[in-house]
């Protein structure tokens, strides 16, 4: 958490300055709703996802965390093919296959025990 937490405020002390310095924004544009929108959205939805992202880390390992950014663009890849019509081909097919197949062998049990062995030497 203090990792999380950590990070979060040093973000807010670097692009805060550099967002009032270099986009210039109009003062008059600050509403007391769009303040509290974006302090919601901040601690809230931001704050919780580092902290769950931290919490991942320590139990799946960096590698298990990464993996995921291989399935996200095999679910990508199925949305276009739902949701906009775009063609399932053989190539498509074995894309995701072999998209699958790495972040089950990543994940695999044997793997994770000789990370933590490594983690521990």
């Amino acid at each position: 958490m203090a990792v999380a937490a950590g990070t979060m405020v040093w973000s807010v002390a670097v692009l805060v300055p550099a967002a009032l310095v270099l986009e210039n924004p109009d003062p008059q544009g600050f509403t007391e709703r769009s303040i509290l929108a974006a302090l919601a959205l901040g601690v809230f939805c931001i704050g919780c996802a580092m902290a769950l992202y931290f919490r991942l880390v320590q139990t799946l390992g960096s590698l298990g965390v990464a993996s995921q950014s291989y399935l996200r663009a095999g679910i990508s890849v199925l949305l276009g093919i739902i949701f906009l019509g775009e063609e399932f081909s053989a190539l498509v097919g074995i894309g995701l296959a072999a998209a699958i197949l790495g972040v089950a062998a990543i994940n695999l049990p044997e793997r994770k025990a000789v990370e933590a062995e490594d983690r521990n030497a």
